[in-house]
Order: structure tokens, then sequence, then C-alpha cells
């Protein structure tokens, strides 16, 4: 049976049906503010980490293991969520999250906290790759703009509580307690999301997972990350070109494998659509953009407009408040408007001009009003391309494709926000390294002369973004906008099957337990 959505008003609600679908989104919603905030919650505590457990010089990989991890597993688990029962993937990648989670919390060495935070970093992934696929299997394309507007204000939301979080935590209990909270708010989520997602159902045709593929990108993915790390010992100039000669030989042998696989990992098939294409470069784009924005317009404030740390911080709530009305906004105005390339259009025009407001502001008088107006256009034009652009690819692909799809558009956000500050950090310290250092840590002399090259160097910065801006107007120009559909994507059902996935690691195929596929009704 088919649902159609046939007023506005029924648009804006969910039909009583649906309603414990409602319940476990946001269950899942839960989760996924947990493992986002995990990503940022050890800026705080990192210094009592440090004191507490030792070993100053693994100490960058408290974050780096994190976040490699999660970035390089998020194609496979996307992928696999095509094959297999989306709900069990669920669970288990939560599972894995809340265990890495009391593994971190329980650490006694520098060497197990790392592990712990690898392992809760490959929970992560499944999150990040399974909860937009689980969204756009449960609700139609026409109300799913809602449910995703949603999902990326949650994300927004806990990248800027995780510092915050971490220190309350840390000044209260102590460290690990930042990672124990995990526990009985994970737990509970779990249950209700075991109840209320779809179950699995019965799939006919047998389809192979790609492990050679998915080991590829891995090494790849993990290479270029790597290459782009800074603060570890791999940032040396030879290591850098080791790995990323290495990510190069990675990609080329993934792009013959592919090609001679029935079944590949991250399908070039489904790439090539013009929607997806258009979709997943807005991702990348929009990724960048936005750990730039949150990173260099506090140092920016610091550094040219002179002001304290606190208040720094404080100028990025224009940011953040502008990325949470656009979710929430967007998603809302999209599921009534039944459209969503306007929306796209519009983000990358307000992202165009809050850069390009950025990179003339300077010191001049206003200029702190103008670039609070400047950061909230920024926010405004990231929340409404992060999301709608999830949106515009899940309706352009056919439902057995859905997991890999929107994993790969996930996948390549982390890649733009790791190449964004890898890039950008690079051609700041080249420009004007001392200078900044003799301005955020006293270690030089601080003079007229340093602050107009700083603040020229991040107008050119800022310029180069305002530039990237332009190219993501341009692939939402292009973006073919194809009617959001109004009937429900196919759903699970209750029956159980005995065909299982088969593994393929490039010899024999053996069976890898339980798949399912969505069975329209």
């Amino acid at each position: 049976m088919r649902t159609k959505i046939t007023s506005r008003s029924e648009r804006l609600r969910v039909p009583p049906q649906e309603r414990g679908k409602v319940g476990a989104f946001w269950a899942m919603m839960v989760v996924v503010f947990l493992a986002a905030m995990d990503s940022t919650v050890v800026a705080t505590v990192l210094p009592s980490i440090l004191a507490e457990l030792g070993n100053s010089d693994l100490l960058a990989w408290v974050v780096t293991s994190y976040l490699l991890t999660t970035a390089v597993s998020i194609p496979l688990w996307g992928k696999v969520a095509d094959l297999m029962s989306r709900r069990r993937l669920y669970l288990l990648a939560a599972t894995v999250f809340l265990v890495g989670s009391l593994a971190v919390a329980s650490a006694p060495s520098m060497f197990i906290l790392l592990t712990a935070r690898a392992v809760q970093g490959v929970g992560t992934g499944g999150l990040m790759a399974l909860t937009p696929t689980i969204i756009g299997h449960m609700f139609a394309s026409r109300i799913r703009g809602r449910f995703h507007g949603i999902q990326g204000a949650v994300l927004a939301g806990a990248s800027i509580v995780g510092p915050l979080v971490g220190g309350f935590m840390e000044a209260m209990i102590g460290w690990r307690s930042a990672f124990w909270i995990n526990l009985p708010l994970v737990l509970p989520a779990l249950v209700i999301a075991g109840r209320f997602l779809p179950a699995p159902g019965a799939r006919t045709a047998k389809r192979r997972v790609d492990l050679v593929g998915a080991a590829l990108l891995a090494i790849g993915g993990s290479a270029f990350l790597l290459a782009l790390s800074e603060n570890t010992p791999l940032a040396a100039t030879g290591f850098r070109a080791a790995l990323l000669a290495v990510t190069v030989a990675a990609v080329l042998v993934y792009l013959y494998w592919q090609s001679r696989h029935e079944d590949p990992v991250l399908p070039l098939s489904v790439l090539r659509s013009p929607v997806v294409a258009a979709a997943i470069g807005l991702s990348f784009i929009s990724g960048g953009v936005m750990i730039a924005a949150v990173v260099y317009a506090p140092l920016y404030a610091q550094t040219v407009q002179e002001q304290s740390a606190a208040s720094s911080g404080l100028l990025l709530l224009p940011l953040t408040g502008g990325v949470l009305v656009a979710n929430l906004g967007g998603g809302n105005l999209i599921t009534v408007l039944g459209r969503y390339r306007p929306f796209l259009i519009g983000g990358t025009v307000a992202m165009t001009a809050g850069f390009g407001t950025l990179a003339v502001v300077g010191a001049t008088a206003g200029g702190l009003v103008l670039f609070t107006v400047a950061l909230a256009l920024v926010g405004i034009g990231i929340g409404l391309t992060m999301q709608p652009s999830m949106l515009a690819l899940q309706n352009a692909v056919s439902a057995a494709n859905l997991g890999s799809a929107t994993a790969a558009s996930t996948f390549f956000r982390q890649l733009g926000s790791t190449l964004s500050i890898g890039v950008l950090g690079a051609l700041i310290t080249g420009w004007v390294g001392p200078q900044l250092s003799a301005l955020t840590e006293g270690t030089g002399e601080v003079t007229a002369g340093a602050r107009s090259q700083v603040s020229t160097a991040f107008g050119t910065l800022f310029l180069i973004l305002a530039a990237v801006a332009v190219v993501a107007f341009v692939l939402a120009l292009v973006l073919p906008e194809k009617p959001l559909s109004e009937e429900h994507p196919a759903e699970e059902t209750t029956e159980e099957t005995t065909e299982e996935p088969v593994v393929e690691t490039g010899g024999e195929e053996t069976p890898a337990g339980d798949r399912s596929q969505h069975a329209r009704c």
C-alpha cells in the first residue's frame, strides 16, 4: 500500500501509523548527537588526559584516531546497509560506539585509550552513514526534508556543545565522566530504536560484499587524511609525500577494481548521475567551508580585531545559530513547497556573500558588526546547502544504492573538512606564521605592521573561501531538480529470510549473515 500526501497541512505532519518511526528518529538523534559531540569533547579534557596518562607525543592521536576511523569506515557501513538489515546494522554501530566510549572512560594507559578511540570512531562511522540512510528509507521524500534538517541542526549543535560538556564534566567529576555519560543516554535510545526501527525483510537476490574495494578505499582514505594531519610524526614532508603516493596508488587500483566488480562498495555508476555528482560536490564544499569558518573565524577575531579568546568563541554563535535556523526552517519549507533547488541556490549565495564580507571587513570601524553578520550568512548558507543536498541525492538514487550513495556524500564531506584544514592551514602558516605566533602566543614583537599583514592574509583566505562558495553556487545552478516523491520509500517488513549476502575477498565466496531489502507494500 502506498500513502499519498495530498494537502499542505498533511505534509507538515507525520501520519499516525508512523509515530513509532518518529520515536525511532529521535532515539537516533540522541545517539548521533553524542557521537558527533565526542569528536570535540576532548578539546577541553586533553590536558587532564595528558596529566593522568602521560605520553605527550601521542596526544594528537586522541583526536586523529577517532576522526580517521570514522571517515574510512563510512563507505563500508553504507554499502553493507544496502545488503543487510539496517536496523541490525544501526544497533551494531551504536553498540560499537558505546563499547568504545566505555573503554575510553576506563582506559588505564594512553595506548589503550587510543585503541578505544579508534573503536569508538568505527561505531561513529556507522552512525553517520546509517542514520541518514535509515531516514531516507523511513520517510517519503516529500516530508524527509524536515527530518534531515533536524539532523543537521543536531550535528551543528553537537560540535559546539562538545567542548562545553567536556569542560564542565572535567571540572565537576573528572575527564572520564565525559565518556561515561554516553552509557545512560545511549542504552535507552537503543531500546527505543530497536523497538520502532523497521524490521528486516526478505531479499531475493544475492549481492556480494566487496571487501577488497572497501580495503582499498580505507587505505587510500587513511593515507590521505594522515597526509593532511598536523602535530603528528607523520606531518614531516617526507612522510606526507609517501602518504600521498599511497593515496594515489590506492585510488588507481580501486578504479581498476570497481570497474570489474558487479557490486562495488562505492559504485561510480551512481556518481555519474548529474544530481548525485552535484550533490556530493556540494556536500564536499559545505563540509570544507564549515570547518574553515569554525577554525579560522575565532583566530581572525583574536588577531585582527583584538578580541579575547572567550569573546572570539562567543562570536561563533551567529554561525551556529545560522546553521540551526537554516536547517530547521529550510527543512520545513522544503516539506511545504516540495522543492529543494531554490534553497541550495540561496544557500550558496549566502555563503558567497558571507565569506566575501569577511574578506573585506578587516579591523575597520564597525568591523565587529559586519563580522557577526557575515558569520550568520555563512551559517545560513551552510544550513541551506548541507542537508538539502543530501535530500537531493537520496531522491535521485534507487533504494538498492541508497546506503552507498548516502555514505559517499558523508565520506566526501569528511574529506572536504580535512582537505580544507590541511590546505588553508598550510597557506596561512606560509604567509604569516611568525606574525600569528607573535599575536597569539607572544613569541615575537607585536607591531601594527604584523597585524596588518595578518589581516591581509586572512582577507585572502576568506576570498578563497568565497571563490569556493561560487563553485558551490554553480553546482546548485546546474543540479537538475527531480520532483520529491509523495510515496513512501520501500519499507522493510517483518518477514525474515534465510538468504545471506556473499562476502567476496578476491577468491572464494562465503556467507556473511542476514540480508534484507525494503519491499514495497
